[in-house]
């Protein structure tokens, strides 16, 4: 049998692209720092296309080029604040460590629209993914070990999960075929299972925010007075995993945490103040740099050296010190950029969301990346009030990779549509 070299040659690249997304999305959730070789991987293909294909930049709409100039214009100003502050602290390492990458962003779009990989990878990637976490949850417990002590840190392990969760969703509601739909639905209840395995209380309150908003937006067609008793039934039968008694716990502690922060009069230990008491502390500490230097910060890695010199007029806790992030990435933006920074997040976070809102898909499987562009964003827009997910490494691989992914689909849908309309 004589090998077709041409045929290889010309599915090559596809076949390399979508093995190492499998492998990077098969391996993040529990394997973070192995899903790093494949993402290095992934972008640097990327790059080596977009260096060869300079033209490709010209072939887009006004509003995803100003997304990918809000991308770049980000980066820029976040880098400016830092070394005019004199590159204070650690602030290096989350500037070339973390925020860097999130501009691969731009290479891996045009390479994803370039190479389509395929529906099925996809869904059997996600599949894979969830049943790989869940397992390696499941021999955790089994040998009496913490698992949300192992891989990444629960409150960036379960938006990740979540998100996984509402594409898999998508896929049961948007494909065809019944044994795609039927896959689906078995990765759904696998990944569901770890977003409450992650024991993490801003993910199961982003869970519950986006179901809301989602519920009104795909159920426009049905009476008003029907979707509010339908999400009135949702929210009961949401509330009554309180009576699983791990959440229950989680739940109480989180209420005796803000309860005792407001009417403990000895803050002196972190003991006293509890997860919610150090959070808002760490706010505090936040706003009082950002009302200091409100146009650039204290570049990254500089809040806690200046809350720590003003700490008399600060008068934040001492628990400030020890942490580098401060739980809540808008405030973090206001502190560490200034307002102009904020206002740069929320243009790289809201350009493609209203690309997705705006864009009308040719077919109904399409459904699925423009939702899953709407869901990703809304679960971290939401939970970055409680964390600072652009600061860790997992959520900025995990953006970087899959928003170009989706939005490369949107734009392939969009040159479809107008080539049957010319």
């Amino acid at each position: 049998m004589q090998l077709d070299w041409a045929l290889i040659r010309d599915k090559a690249p596809m076949i390399a692209i979508s093995a190492l997304l499998f492998l990077f999305l098969v391996s993040l959730p529990r394997y973070d720092d192995i899903a790093k070789i494949w993402y290095v991987l992934l972008i640097l293909l990327g790059l080596v296309y977009l260096l060869l294909n300079m033209r490709q930049i010209r072939q887009t709409t006004t509003a995803e080029r100003l997304f990918l100039l809000a991308v770049v214009v980000n980066f820029c100003w976040i880098a400016l604040c830092f070394y005019l502050n004199g590159e204070p602290g650690r602030g290096a390492s989350f500037l070339w460590g973390r925020h860097f990458y999130f501009l691969f962003l731009i290479p891996l779009y045009f390479l994803f629209r370039k190479i389509q990989v395929s529906d099925s990878v996809i869904l059997l990637t996600l599949l894979v993914s969830a049943a790989v976490a869940l397992g390696d949850i499941v021999i955790d417990l089994m040998q009496d070990i913490d698992h949300r002590l192992q891989g990444m840190n629960p409150n960036a392990f379960g938006p990740l999960q979540l998100c996984l969760s509402w594409t898999l969703l998508f896929f049961c509601l948007y494909r065809t075929g019944l044994r795609q739909k039927s896959w689906a639905f078995i990765g759904l209840v696998m990944a569901l299972l770890t977003v409450g395995l992650s024991m993490s209380r801003n993910t199961w309150l982003s869970a519950l925010l986006t179901t809301t908003i989602f519920f009104f937006y795909l159920a426009r067609p049905i009476p008003l007075a029907k979707r509010v008793l339908l999400v009135t039934v949702l929210l009961a039968l949401c509330s009554s995993l309180y009576l699983v008694p791990s959440v229950k716990h989680r739940i109480n502690d989180g209420i005796g945490s803000i309860s005792s922060y407001f009417t403990e009069s000895n803050r002196h230990g972190t003991a006293q103040l509890g997860t919610f008491g150090i959070r808002a502390e760490l706010w505090k500490a936040a706003w009082q740099v950002f009302l200091d230097k409100p146009l650039i910060g204290a570049g990254l890695g500089g809040v806690v050296p200046m809350a720590r010199a003003n700490a008399e007029r600060y008068r934040t806790h001492e628990v400030v010190y020890r942490y580098k992030y401060m739980h809540n990435q808008y405030l973090t933006a206001l502190a560490t950029r200034g307002f102009p920074g904020l206002v740069l997040l929320l243009l790289v976070l809201g350009i493609p969301l209203y690309i997705a809102m705006q864009h009308k898909s040719v077919r109904r499987e399409n459904e699925v990346a423009r939702l899953s562009i709407v869901a990703m964003l809304l679960v971290y827009a939401l939970g970055n009030f409680f964390e600072d997910h652009f600061e860790g490494k997992s959520a900025t691989m995990f953006v970087s990779v899959m928003l170009p992914l989706w939005l490369a689909r949107l734009s392939i849908d969009r040159s479809r549509a107008e080539t049957h309309a010319g």
